[in-house]
């Protein structure tokens, strides 16, 4: 992050593709074009942690109770439950 913009890169070592968001998440450029198909289990992952970080935000359900909801109320693949992030990661990745 520099100043009040984010910036990201496709994690594919191949792919060329960049973002910057303001701190709001608000897309402010997008560059180049994806040069993979999409992975299925990290768009549901993504979703998932959108979800918590949301209702988080707005509830005072304990993160605990939280993670476990949203990963019922998703109806996840059991390779995208697998590799969804811990409660302690998610914990971190609410609060910082």
């Amino acid at each position: 992050m520099v100043g009040s913009t984010e910036y990201y890169r496709c994690k594919h070592s191949r792919c060329i593709v960049t973002l910057h968001t303001d701190l709001n998440d608000v897309i402010l450029e997008f560059n180049g074009e994806h040069c993979h198909p999409p992975e299925p289990e990290e768009i549901e992952i993504r979703k998932f942690k959108e979800a918590a970080k949301n209702r988080t935000k707005i509830e005072t359900t304990p993160i605990s109770q939280t993670y476990d909801e949203e990963a019922i109320r998703l109806d996840m693949s059991k390779v995208t439950i697998a590799a969804l992030p811990s409660e302690r990661e998610m914990r971190c990745l609410i609060i910082g």
